[in-house]
């Protein structure tokens, strides 16, 4: 039963395509191993309204704002987008996307799929989907059979 961790846009994505190496969350986990990548039904809000007040952007909010702006045009909201691995969760990681005072969960080993999988309700904390589910998602996407 693959585990699925629900992120909102932007982060979703920069973690799926490997930009970002970390999560930052308030909890511990103590998983380890690969996680679906669900990007929730509505972006960041704090980084939308940042996006259009900020004057000079970071390099850092640049990779927020381009990742964003991708997440609209492909609709990435409420989809599986990819997976990951959990490899660690610490505190103080050196990554420069790393948040001090939380947990930031290491990742490795992304992967951003070519078809995301739509119509996913996404739930707090780490999360199970049955095999049996994710297949029907698949099949009700794509029409495989």
């Amino acid at each position: 039963m693959p585990k699925v961790l629900s992120i909102k846009q932007p982060w979703c994505t920069l973690i799926a395509e490997g930009r970002k190496d970390v999560e930052n969350r308030t909890w511990l986990t103590k998983y380890r191993g690969r996680v679906l990548l669900h990007a929730t039904a509505k972006p960041d809000a704090a980084v939308e309204l940042y996006r259009k007040n900020v004057k000079n952007p970071s390099w850092i909010e640049i990779q927020m704002f381009n990742a964003l702006k991708e997440s609209e045009d492909k609709n990435l909201f409420g989809a599986i987008i990819g997976e990951a691995e959990i490899v660690d969760c610490v505190q103080n990681h050196p990554s420069e996307w790393a948040e001090k005072g939380v947990y930031n969960w290491v990742l490795k080993d992304p992967v951003m799929y070519a078809k995301p999988v739509h119509n996913v309700k996404g739930k707090l904390g780490l999360w199970d989907m049955f095999e049996n589910d994710l297949a029907q998602m698949i099949r009700n996407e794509y029409g495989e059979k």
